[in-house]
């Protein structure tokens, strides 16, 4: 039965060519608020160079919800660090590493310590932080180290540090890559945290990968961001 499927599945697929100029399909695609920043500004610069009519909608869905939203197709790729996103009928490939930071606002007290980069996670409890609830890799970090007393903010929303580290002494764990782009405004700690290191994937379903516009948006986000 499943050979069978498979046949029809691939029939249909080279059945219905598709042509990215002409194409005014809609994508789905799970991305966190980092995630979209992250991701998609240089995506739609190259979908309005490929396909200027191929529309994207994004979601966040919580990952126990995504296996399936992937599976039956009601999202077409997710983005992210998810390992917790299980399933045989899942694939994924890198699209880049990252490591967690502690972001500060230039001029904040803490930078004028001396302090060696050995001694930097020690002394993260002279500081306070604001923390993303949605963000819980970062809330974990905070809890391994035994900081949730230093909390005095926590957010919904990633978008929103930046201006609330600018004008306090608050500091945030988050993404190296993400904070090194921010203005002179900012200082960037890097201490030797738990868990600092992950990587950002594509994730998508088995069953689609070899239907024509699944394929085609595959291959240019690969194009797009593991290219060097």
């Amino acid at each position: 039965m499943r050979q069978a499927i498979a046949l029809l599945e691939g029939a249909f697929n080279e059945a219905t060519a598709f042509d990215p100029t002409q194409s005014r399909r809609t994508f789905r695609l799970h991305m966190s608020d980092i995630g979209e920043g992250r991701f998609l500004p240089d995506l739609m610069s190259a979908l309005s160079r490929a396909a200027p009519g191929v529309r994207l909608e994004t979601v966040s869905l919580p990952t126990a919800e995504l296996t399936q939203a992937l599976t039956n197709g009601h999202v077409d790729f997710a983005f992210g660090f998810l390992p917790n996103l299980l399933g045989a009928g899942l694939a994924r490939a890198q699209l880049l590493q990252d490591k967690y930071c502690v972001l500060l606002r230039h001029g904040h007290p803490f930078l004028s310590k001396q302090i060696s980069p050995e001694a930097l996670l020690d002394h993260l409890r002279d500081l306070e932080f604001v923390a993303v609830r949605s963000h819980t890799d970062t809330l974990r970090i905070l809890q391994w180290l035994q900081l949730e007393d230093q909390i005095r903010l926590t957010t919904e929303h990633f978008t929103v540090l930046p201006s609330i580290v600018r004008a306090t002494d608050l500091a945030v764990v988050m993404p190296r890559a993400i904070a090194m782009g921010f203005d002179a405004g900012y200082a960037v700690v890097e201490p030797a945290l738990p868990l600092q290191d992950f990587s950002v994937s594509l994730h998508w379903a088995k069953r689609l990968e070899a239907e024509t516009a699944h394929q085609w948006l595959r291959g240019l986000i690969l194009q797009t961001f593991t290219q060097g």
